[in-house]
């Protein structure tokens, strides 16, 4: 019990440090969308989304999936005090995906024009390819180096790089360049600029952590077939999954409008804020799945999947409610032309929801616990299918036809890690207090509807901001009202004392 009680510790104050991280990241990224869908208008907005669509798949081949595997012996390494191979995980996390990415980047660099021309019969995006090509090394290697600092079990650092500076940066720069008239060009060098600035905040902090780094004194050990063998399963798994997520917007690129692709973008940024609260508890979560497997507590292990996995969902639901009711008021926040994608935007908002149950945090189960060519043949299974239905449906419906691909293809993927994972470390995350998440859902929602026609009169956005704020609240009391679980009071109780909320 003591030892549960130290995990649940570890996973509040990890995932409530990753929160406020998540909150502000989200904040930036999403005010950024805005900015430049103000500025540069809907189709060279898509344009711009086009040109980092094919920049963060050159980022993830650059990677090579070393960011899951430098978390994962970092963790391991870290926990038996190797300073050697720790120091060598550590070097090879940001150099292996620097030298990697200048490959890459010289591949894209000449293929811009091709790419532009060729495939979006659209030349002014190869210029901005180019800028993306020469960001890929930078971006590759501070992506993977701030991953790797939560292999220590500390959430911070990732989350001043990667969630805060990183954003931070390219939403000032991006409004500055863009609001003196460089458009498109000046959004890509906003990237790059912020990526520079990133990497160079990432080794800072990793020497901070481990002073080891820079010594002579340890000598680091390389164990690259190892880590290799790991991680590059796991970078063609991602690349598939970056498809799944990815292969709508390009195709809309190409058989539609850039403007299609801008709306497009709007709707399935908004979609993704919805994943804040689980990619907060995944940050922590994933070293310790790493540690409890390798220690074979697999009891502990279970109790963490099914106690993480709920509380994301629980968090998840009442955003995906504000969608279903509001969605048209969302998306007019980037402009009139943008509400014609509010019907994706719930159907993708619904995807996102998929994912914050036990799918999302099986396939982290699957990937540290060292299965991680099972997860790979979903990821193949799931990409076919992807791109299969936006081949059909994208023709024929457009954006519409395209959300509802994306949607299918991420609740399929979520259903088979979950079987996967009941299958190989017999842990499944549902219980019947999903049910009780569900009832107090479906009384929100029904609420929600009757607050946004009864207030119609209201401008939109006004209507938007008491709409929410009224479901937010009528949600929590709706769940309360019903009866928590003892492990959420328990956990509730941590929480509060550490607010100093709580006394005893």
């Amino acid at each position: 019990m003591a030892q549960i009680n130290a995990t649940f510790n570890k996973l509040i104050k990890g995932a409530g440090f990753s929160f406020i991280g998540q909150v502000i990241s989200t904040g930036f990224k999403y005010l950024t969308q805005l900015v430049l869908a103000w500025l540069l208008g809907a189709e060279v907005f898509g344009l711009y989304t086009l040109g980092m669509v094919i920049y963060q798949l050159g980022e993830l081949f650059s990677r090579m999936g070393l960011e899951a595997g430098a978390v994962r012996y970092v963790s391991i390494y870290h926990s038996t005090e190797d300073k050697s191979r720790l120091k060598g995980i550590l070097w090879q996390g940001i150099v292996l995906p620097f030298l990697s990415g200048i490959v890459f980047a010289i591949a894209l660099f000449f293929a811009s024009d091709t790419i532009a021309q060729g495939i979006f019969s659209q030349p002014s995006l190869a210029p901005a390819l180019k800028i993306f090509a020469i960001a890929l090394p930078f971006g590759a290697s501070m992506t993977v180096g701030a991953f790797a600092t939560t292999g220590f079990e500390i959430a911070k650092y990732k989350v001043y790089v990667w969630e805060v500076l990183l954003p931070f940066t390219n939403l000032l720069i991006a409004a500055l360049l863009c609001t003196i008239g460089w458009g498109l060009w000046g959004a890509t060098i906003a990237w790059l600029i912020a990526l520079i600035v990133a990497l160079a905040a990432t080794v800072y902090f990793i020497r901070g952590i481990f002073p080891d780094i820079f010594s002579k004194k340890v000598k680091p050990v390389f164990e690259s077939k190892q880590l290799l063998a790991f991680s590059l399963p796991l970078c063609f798994g991602s690349f598939l999954w970056l498809v799944m997520l990815w292969t709508d917007a390009l195709m809309l690129g190409y058989f539609r409008t850039a403007a299609d692709v801008g709306i497009y973008r709007a709707a399935s940024q908004t979609a993704l804020l919805m994943t804040l609260f689980t990619r907060s508890l995944v940050t922590i979560f994933t070293p310790m799945i790493a540690n409890l497997y390798n220690s074979e507590d697999f009891e502990q292990l279970g109790k963490l999947f099914g106690t993480a996995s709920r509380w994301s969902f629980s968090l998840t639901l009442p955003l995906f409610l504000i969608v279903g009711v509001a969605g048209e008021d969302i998306l007019h926040v980037f402009g009139s032309e943008f509400t014609l994608g509010w019907l994706p935007l719930v159907i993708l908002a619904g995807g996102q929801l998929a994912r914050a149950g036990p799918g999302g945090f099986a396939v982290h189960m699957l990937a540290m616990s060292g299965h991680q060519y099972l997860k790979l043949f979903g990821d193949l299974t799931l990409a076919i299918a992807n791109i299969g239905l936006n081949l059909v449906m994208i023709p024929r419906w457009g954006m519409l036809g395209a959300a509802v691909a994306t949607g299918i293809s991420i609740l399929g993927v979520n259903l088979l890690r979950i079987v996967q994972v009941y299958l190989v470390l017999q842990v499944q995350g549902f219980n019947w207090s999903y049910l009780k998440t569900i009832l107090a859902g479906s009384l929100t929602i029904v609420i929600g509807f009757f607050l946004r026609s009864w207030l119609a009169f209201m401008p939109y956005f006004l209507a938007f901001l008491v709409t929410a704020g009224s479901m937010f609240f009528v949600y929590g009391v709706l769940l309360w009202s019903i009866g928590l679980e003892e492990a959420d009071l328990v956990i509730l109780r941590k929480i509060g004392k550490r607010l100093g909320l709580m006394k005893n």
